[in-house]
């Protein structure tokens, strides 16, 4: 079972708030012992995979554009979130489209400029 994926960021309390707009919750919001900013977010209820992110200083983190590499998210409700997500700034990279299973999907920038792709959550 996954515990978390870890990614560094240059700006751990904007890259909190954008994953918790899609669902997540904080559940660590620390200064390590190192002087390190380190978040945990919480995906998908109590049972959820987690997103550790370390904000170094003196580091800047270099994350890649290509959809390939990419954070994918369950949403619910994609058709009304991706207006409220252009209207707070973030960048649609890839627009609302039809999944390979014919669910709505879209790729949007996380504030490190990751990928994140958003499929709309189905039954099962």
């Amino acid at each position: 079972m996954l515990k978390h994926v870890s990614f560094l960021t240059a700006d751990l309390d904007a890259v909190l708030a954008f994953y918790v707009r899609l669902g997540g919750v904080t559940e660590k919001n620390l200064t390590t012992p190192e002087g390190y900013l380190r978040g945990v977010v919480r995906l998908g209820g109590e049972e959820g995979g987690r997103l550790q992110f370390f904000q170094i200083p003196g580091e800047s983190p270099h994350p890649h554009a290509h959809w390939a590499e990419h954070i994918a998210l369950h949403v619910t409700g994609l058709r009304a979130l991706l207006p409220q997500l252009r209207a707070a700034g973030v960048t649609v990279s890839r627009d609302l489209t039809p999944s390979p299973g014919g669910r709505d999907m879209a790729f949007v920038l996380d504030p490190d400029g990751r990928q994140v792709e958003l499929l709309e959550a189905g039954p099962g």
